[in-house]
């Protein structure tokens, strides 16, 4: 992720600049907080400024960040707000809900029109029951309707009209009699200039009525469907009043009438008794009866109809309409196809696809990948293709499938089919549903196929289809985010010590972080168009300057970054990344392996530590055909260099790959001209004394010889003003071509503040060829190496004397995770005991001891037995043996 700033027409030159920063801060602190030894992330503000899958993520207000749960069916109408779309301008006056963006008239979903106290009319779709658009009653009847715009099409399969429940205290009527209408938005005449909207009858009520407050009205396709599609496309509900009852809503007493508000009194009926008979007369023709004639009065409380939400239920959770906003990609082979319409959530745009051909110059046409952006828990894919208009063709069949991103051998995705042998021919369907056993996919294909061969793609003839929309459901949690923090710039180069995190995980959820580091920035200037479009520079040139819009200059990694590390499982494990480095990119993975759980992570800290040195850089000599599995005599040289706050070392620490044991030979100290010259600063072992000491007596402090691990001790610590090279000469060995080794230096002062060189040219070619600590070792030998593989002789009796059988050995060339062991067998052929190891790398020393005992735990009795060195090798071949003897 980078850094974006808008830049002033002014400073628009430089479309590629290499940076150091040096000096000043790169940017003000948004996705983190900087304090004097940790990099804190742990505020709801930090993690929106984190690049994360859109609308995947809820972000709480006290800083916790967790994968949605994606539900099986939403209101449409709740989240209609986020959704706007392009008009052509001669609609201005038919929506509401529109308004003009850079000269571009974009409607957002809400309230397309009320023509009825339209302030009050979005209150039907806020999810509150207790909020109501109430149509005026001093409007006409024609005037009570009000049309809600959902902001983009969806697959709608039932409708809920909800009213405000009645309460003594603040009266409330249901809708008299009402309709119910649906839009897809396409205009019966196919003109997108022309306002009319196709309404479809959706439902209503069929007789008057008072007291229900609830109405659902399921819907059916309008268009041919495939047998498992429900529901009809919709993106716009007109709710339309057709009756009312005004100033006669409801009957009440005298005493009720009085105690109302005045403009809640409705009508008052005044009854004249004649023959028998009752009718009515006004209130002066009422003054004038007789008592005998007055028939009394019948008072009324006006109509409250309160309509409190429109709630639309969707057949899923479309995470189609999101794919670019969420990080992923469209790629179709024809490069002037638009399949971008195809998720715009329009029925008034298509993506005209062609039919799929493997010839001519069409060949790979029709055939669209796509990455939703991030891995996905889906369950359904379907594709619509509108009502007919200007000769438009249905699709005459397709083939869907789906990955999870995994790679074939030859680095391809593996592909799974998701839709059946049915969908390779069509004759005049136009909603097609395929529906699968939910499963995490994060790409998808689709390919527009003709197999019957009705249009000749096949000889390489170009036709076309039509593509309305493609919609993708998911459900559940999401199974894995991927969130990326923006540049954390550290103010001057620093160690990262270690990495820790709060997190909430539960069982079959897990959290990953990692990291990458380094020291150089780069500037991207992106063009944009006044429309918004993004440009390359050559096309922004060529407009007018009131075509014009912004420059956006995007700081991001330069030269010498490191790659993301290795996953830390564990809170507290150290930074893997190279450091000391001024730049950090943390990466965090929120994974969930069931449908139901998600973790929750609430922060992440990075500890970091002043170096002890501006630059450490190591090479190792030899690095190429080096002997496997025997020991082998290097140089290591150690090139320093160092700002003039930073202290310098005194300690070194050299460790070896694979468990490999490490003798040291010497050290030598001076420039590179006294290296060349044989004229070092140099500590050697006398023969017969167990120190190292220089020329003049000054002794070096040695530990860890014979283990992986060396540590070493400067008699006086290097710094800016000392030599500036160290050379370790050393014996180990190597059990895997690639093996690398590892060198650190710290100061005594700081014991804990450890710093790895990273791997380089330390040295010239005069020193040591190449750069870089791994080494190589030739192709080819077993897989293990016996350091002993003679008959030997033990006496497991309990005297305390050669009681134990010792096996040592090496594994050689595997770099995975492998069991490794002895089976001993009598000579009959009888396994008596099995001893094993399991390591993350398999390569390396392994030292088994037997005491004479089967796997039962009873002893053996005297006699030869056979050993086999055993190792689960994914390569077979032969397994070494060898013979131990028994005596009492």
């Amino acid at each position: 992720m980078g850094y974006r700033r808008t830049m002033s027409a002014a400073s628009r030159h430089g479309l590629f600049l290499m940076l150091l920063f040096a000096g000043a801060t790169l940017h003000a602190q948004s996705g983190y907080r900087l304090m004097s030894q940790t990099i804190e992330v742990n505020q709801a503000r930090h993690w929106r400024a984190w690049s994360i899958p859109q609308g995947l993520v809820t972000i709480s207000p006290s800083g916790s960040v967790q994968p949605r749960s994606l539900a099986a069916s939403v209101n449409a109408s709740l989240n209609a707000g986020d959704f706007t779309y392009e008009l052509a301008g001669a609609l201005r006056n038919f929506y509401d809900n529109s308004a003009d963006d850079a000269g571009v008239l974009r409607a957002t979903g809400g309230i397309k029109r009320a023509r009825s106290s339209p302030s009050s009319a979005g209150r039907t779709m806020d999810g509150d029951n207790l909020t109501y658009w109430e149509p005026d009653a001093e409007d006409d009847l024609s005037a009570w309707r009000v049309e809600l715009d959902l902001g983009r099409l969806v697959s709608a399969t039932r409708i809920v009209v909800r009213f405000v429940e009645d309460d003594p205290d603040d009266r409330a009527d249901p809708f008299y009699q009402f309709r119910v209408h649906t839009a897809t938005g396409q205009n019966p005449f196919d003109d997108v200039t022309n306002a009319s909207l196709d309404y479809r009858l959706a439902g209503g009520t069929t007789q008057p009525n008072t007291d229900q407050r609830e109405f659902s009205f399921d819907l059916d396709p309008a268009l041919v469907h495939s047998e498992s599609w429900t529901g009809r496309m919709v993106q716009y509900v007109l709710i339309a009043v057709t009756d009312r009852r005004g100033s006669r809503g409801e009957q009440v007493g005298e005493s009720e009438y009085d105690d109302l508000p005045s403009a809640d009194r409705g009508d008052i009926e005044f009854i004249w008794l004649i023959g028998g008979e009752q009718r009515l007369v006004d209130a002066t023709q009422y003054a004038a009866l007789t008592a005998e004639e007055q028939g009394g009065q019948r008072y009324f409380r006006r109509e409250r109809p309160r309509l409190a939400e429109v709630e639309v239920w969707t057949a899923g959770n479309n995470v189609a309409l999101s794919i670019i906003g969420r990080g992923g990609s469209l790629q179709e082979g024809n490069p002037n196809s638009a399949p971008e319409l195809a998720f715009d959530g329009s029925i008034r745009s298509n993506w005209n696809a062609t039919v799929f051909s493997t010839v001519g110059d069409i060949a790979g046409w029709g055939l669209l990948k796509m990455d939703l952006g991030a891995l996905l828990r889906l369950y359904a894919v379907r594709i619509i293709t509108r009502r007919p208009a200007r000769a438009e063709r249905v699709l005459f069949g397709y083939q869907l499938r789906g990955s999870d991103g995994s790679v074939a051998p030859d680095g391809s995705l593996i592909w799974e089919s998701l839709s059946g042998d049915d969908r390779l021919f069509n004759q005049n369907t136009r909603l097609f549903e395929d529906r699968f056993d939910p499963r995490s996919l994060r790409f998808l294909e689709f390919r527009n196929l003709d197999t019957a061969r009705r249009t000749l793609a096949h000889l390489g003839n170009r036709s076309q289809s039509v593509v309305t929309e493609i919609q993708v459901y998911s459900q559940g949690s999401v199974p894995e985010v991927v969130m990326e923090s923006d540049l954390i710039d550290l103010n001057s180069a620093r160690i990262l010590r270690s990495v820790t995190w709060d997190a909430d995980v539960v069982e079959g959820t897990s959290v990953e972080i990692r990291t990458r580091t380094g020291d150089i920035l780069r500037e991207v200037n992106h063009y944009f168009l006044s429309t918004g479009e993004e440009v390359t520079k050559a096309e922004f040139d060529k407009k007018p300057s009131f075509f014009q819009g912004p420059v956006e200059v995007e700081t991001v990694p330069g030269a010498g970054w490191s790659n993301f590390s290795q996953a830390y499982r564990v809170p507290g494990e150290a930074v893997l990344s190279p450091s000391p480095r001024r730049f950090l990119i943390i990466e965090a993975r929120l994974l969930a392996s069931t449908p139901d759980t998600a973790a929750t992570l609430r922060s992440i800290s990075v500890a970091t530590l002043q170096p002890v040195a501006s630059q450490l850089v190591a090479e190792v000599s030899p690095k190429s055909e080096v002997a496997v599995g025997e020991p082998v005599d290097f140089e290591l040289y150690l090139r320093s260099s160092f700002a003039s706050n930073v202290g310098g070392f005194d300690r070194l620490r050299l460790t070896a790959p694979s468990l490999g044991k490490v003798v040291l030979r010497g050290i030598d100290l001076g420039d590179e001209d006294d290296f060349v010259a044989a004229t070092t600063q140099s500590f050697r072992r006398a023969i017969g004394d167990s120190l190292f000491r220089d020329a003049q007596g000054q002794e070096l402090s040695v530990s860890g010889e014979g283990t992986d691990s060396l540590q070493v001790e400067l008699p006086v610590a290097t710094r800016a003003t000392g030599p500036d090279l160290v050379r370790l000469s050393f014996t180990s060995t190597v059990f895997q071509s690639g093996s690398t080794f590892g060198l650190q230096a710290a100061s005594s002062s700081s014991p804990d503040t450890w710093q790895s060189a990273d791997a380089g040219d330390a040295v010239g070619d005069e020193l040591a060829a190449g750069s870089g600590l791994t080494v190589l070792t030739p192709l080819g030998g077993g897989q293990v190496r016996l350091s002993d593989a003679s008959s030997r002789v033990f006496t497991p009796n309990g005297d305390g004397i050669n009681d134990q059988a010792v096996f040592e050995f090496a594994v050689l060339t595997i770099n995975v995770d492998r069991q490794v062991g002895i089976d001993l067998y009598d000579l009959s052929g009888h396994r008596v005991r099995s001893l094993r190891e399991t390591r993350d790398l398999a390569n390396g020393l392994y030292r088994f001891q037997w005491d004479g005992r089967t796997d039962d735990g009873v002893l053996v009795p005297p006699g030869i037995y056979i050993v086999r060195y055993e190792v689960d090798s994914d390569a077979g071949g032969s397994t070494p043996t060898g013979t131990i003897s028994v005596a009492y």
